[in-house]
């Protein structure tokens, strides 16, 4: 018999995957790190302002404030050393309009008090994290007239309830909500324009976001970690939607995408286990590596006829999807795309595929049959390895490479034909298959390989 060495097993596939996802995300949840707690929290003034005034006198004090002054005669809150619970912000000090909120002015990350801040209407700006950490702040409404919601300006403000943005509001930056975790909606502007990155990552009590018409970018891992939204609404006006934008939304159910949309990237659903329905854009060019990772409760998907490549571990995991039709215009496919999908029944491939990558079909225990396209050349490592309802598998005629256990671990396998063009042969191909019989011409490769292996063989003519 076949050297029985178990190579890259079905469960080393699975703890790969589960890895290889992990490091994704760990990488994600670095970044976000790094940015939220490398800038100091402290009081700062700008040398210049928004407007570009020049700096002109810092660490001024009125009451229980810090300023600075701009040589446009404006000024800047750099800190508050308070301790009420409703804090009303001066318009003015010391004769000087208050137009900004410093970097972290309002930062209150021992002993917070504040419950609620009341700003004036003169207040049209805010830098980086300016009420960070205030975590007992429960509402504010946001002046008219602001344009930019900053990178960081409420991020841990963990008793966010009540947000009022204006509609002069285009952007919102950064991380500038970010694990608001008491925040369960949010009323966006008709004027926005850019969600950021991580802008609303881990506001875990958020169950609902409809973006307003005119919207155009949704940020890396914008709504990241918001285990609560059951509901999203995305205009036809968004062009970008940022990588894992999405990821570990655990209620989202169904998901209308943009027309104008033409790539999904990385991970933008990856590990929403409760998404049953997906429209995909009629446009669509490609769909990103663990876009779909884990949708355990996706069951089927239309894919367009303009789609031209899939990622490695798009579909990985989606055990409630039963059959997919791959269609012509793909010509590239990443390894693992259906890998553990284990309701699996019937796949399609493409008729330009050139190769079936590694681990394809690994662990897709339901899969009954599978047509391999005319015109593929290569089908990779462990390509179908523990596909335990396969009864028969038809290499077509130009295939020259049967990769390592492409064929290894599929216990009802019967009968397997290959063409004579095939010239190389991975170790352990049939490994664990234990009762299959191998058509091919005598004196072949595969022929040889199967003498070799002990492997019951049954000529063509």
């Amino acid at each position: 018999m076949e050297d029985k060495k178990q190579g890259i097993s079905g469960k080393k596939a699975v703890i790969l995957i589960v890895s290889i996802t992990a490091v994704l995300l760990l990488a994600a949840g670095a970044v976000m790190l790094l940015y939220m707690h490398g800038k100091k929290s402290g009081s700062g003034a700008a040398e210049n302002n928004p407007s570009g005034a020049v700096l002109v006198e810092e660490n001024q004090k009125w009451k229980k404030y810090t300023y600075s002054v701009y040589d446009d005669g404006t000024a800047t809150l750099t800190g508050y050393a308070g301790t009420d619970t409703v804090v009303e912000v001066p318009a003015e000090v010391n004769g000087h309009p208050v137009t900004t909120i410093g970097l972290g002015c309002f930062n209150q990350a021992e002993e917070p008090t504040m419950e609620e801040i009341i700003l004036p209407d003169t207040v049209t700006h805010f830098e980086a994290h300016a009420f960070g950490n205030a975590k007992k702040l429960r509402s504010i409404t946001i002046p008219e007239g602001t344009t930019v919601i900053e990178m960081g300006t409420f991020v841990y403000c963990s008793a966010l309830e009540e947000v009022h943005i204006p509609d002069s509001v285009t952007e919102i930056g950064e991380g500038a909500f970010s694990y608001c975790k008491g925040l369960t909606k949010i009323e966006l502007p008709a004027s926005l324009k850019t969600v950021g990155e991580y802008a609303f990552s881990f506001c875990s009590a958020l169950q609902s976001v409809i973006l307003p018409e005119g919207t155009e970018t949704i940020g890396t891992s914008a709504f990241d970690g918001c285990t609560a939204l059951e509901s999203v609404v995305l205009p036809d006006t968004v062009e970008t939607i940022g990588e894992y934008a999405f990821n570990m939304c655990e209620t989202l159910s169904e998901v209308k995408l943009p027309t104008g949309l033409t790539t999904l990237k990385d991970g933008i659903f990856n590990n929403c286990v409760a998404l049953k329905k997906v429209t995909l854009p009629k446009k669509l060019d490609s769909i990103g590596e663990a876009v779909f990772y884990y949708c355990e409760n996706l069951q089927s998907i239309e894919l367009p006829d303009t789609l031209k490549s899939i990622g490695a571990y798009a579909f990985c995991h989606c055990v409630a999807m039963k059959n997919i039709e791959i269609p012509d215009s793909v010509y590239t496919l990443g390894g693992y795309i259906f890998a553990d999908c284990t309701g699996l029944k019937k796949a399609a491939l493409p008729g330009g595929l050139q190769s079936v990558p590694s681990y394809t079909f690994a662990q897709c225990e339901g899969l009954q049959s599978i047509a391999l396209p005319e015109g593929i050349k290569e089908i990779g490592a462990c390509a179908f390895v523990s596909c335990t309802s396969l009864t028969e598998i038809e290499v077509p005629d130009g295939v020259t490479l049967l990769d390592a256990y492409a064929f290894s671990g599929i216990e009802g396998l019967k009968t397997v034909t290959v063409p004579s063009s095939v010239a190389e042969i991975g170790e352990g191909l049939f490994a664990y298959s234990t009762d299959v019989t191998v058509y091919c011409e005598k004196g072949s490769v595969i022929d040889e390989y199967c003498t070799a292996n002990s492997i019951t063989v049954s000529y063509t003519e």
